[in-house]
């Protein structure tokens, strides 16, 4: 699984004059646990909205499956999102609905699947990420952590080859963030071709989930450095770098 399912060429982005980051290059293969690492502020959330479609870059293209995002039109764009899943920091559930009704959503807005069809594929993806009792229950319910795996079982409902999380640990407990971690690593190894896009500044998870990351240096507003966390930490001649990884250490393995 050597094939290249998100590609990054002369990007820049950023909001009119504003420029975020510049001139970036970077790949992720098919089957990654792929990291986006760098301080606050740095362009994280910025670099995952123009990787999913949501802000288009001012230069350069990123390519998502085979798809140029710049060039897909709306039709292929609506086809090419439900092959990805995406998961926010806040969960993003509708506090209106309950959980299954939240996980159901994407199922009935993209499938032609009869009721009893959808009610399976819910409960299954419920237990995957251990909230099969809670599917009756409304966000304002859960905790922080079931917010998050309600919204992962959504982000998962229509078996996404490519899985984005935003600051999936934002706002978790020690535990609860190590259970998440788990979590992303069963689905893993349960479908290696799985390919898990990470943002962050956590490094907790960092060095206990991901193959590869870059860091993004926000001074230079552009990558610092790519490869394994660990290897960076003990190879990189890069000080942001090395300070960057080093704050937290090894220690922080599970």
């Amino acid at each position: 699984m050597n094939d290249i399912v998100i590609k990054a060429e002369n990007l820049t982005i950023g909001y009119k004059e504003n420029i975020v980051l510049q001139d970036l290059n970077f790949s992720v293969k098919q089957g990654e646990i792929f990291g986006i690492l760098g301080n606050s502020g740095c362009g994280k959330s910025t670099l995952l909205k123009n990787m999913i479609g949501i802000f288009s870059p001012l230069k350069g293209k990123i390519t998502l499956l085979g798809e140029e995002m710049n060039n897909s039109d709306s039709k292929s764009y609506r086809k090419l999102m439900t092959k990805i899943g995406i998961t926010y920091q806040g969960g993003a559930l509708f506090s209106s609905m309950t959980v299954a009704e939240n996980v159901a959503l994407p199922l009935e807005l993209h499938t032609d699947k009869s009721k009893d069809e959808i009610s399976d594929i819910v409960n299954e993806k419920l237990k995957l990420v251990d909230l099969e009792d809670f599917g009756n229950y409304f966000p304002g319910e859960l905790s922080g952590g079931m917010k998050k795996r309600a919204g992962l079982a959504r982000a998962i409902a229509l078996d996404p080859q490519i899985l984005f999380f935003d600051e999936p640990s934002a706002g978790l407990d020690p535990l609860a963030s190590a259970d998440l971690d788990r979590l992303i690593l069963a689905m893993r190894e349960k479908n290696p071709a799985l390919t898990v896009v990470v943002v962050t500044h956590e490094l907790d998870s960092i060095f206990t989930i991901t193959d590869r990351v870059i860091v993004i240096d926000k001074h230079k507003k552009n990558i610092a450095a790519d490869g394994n966390a660990e290897f960076l930490l003990h190879n990189t001649s890069d000080d942001f770098v090395r300070k960057f990884l080093s704050r937290n250490g090894l220690k922080r393995r599970y």
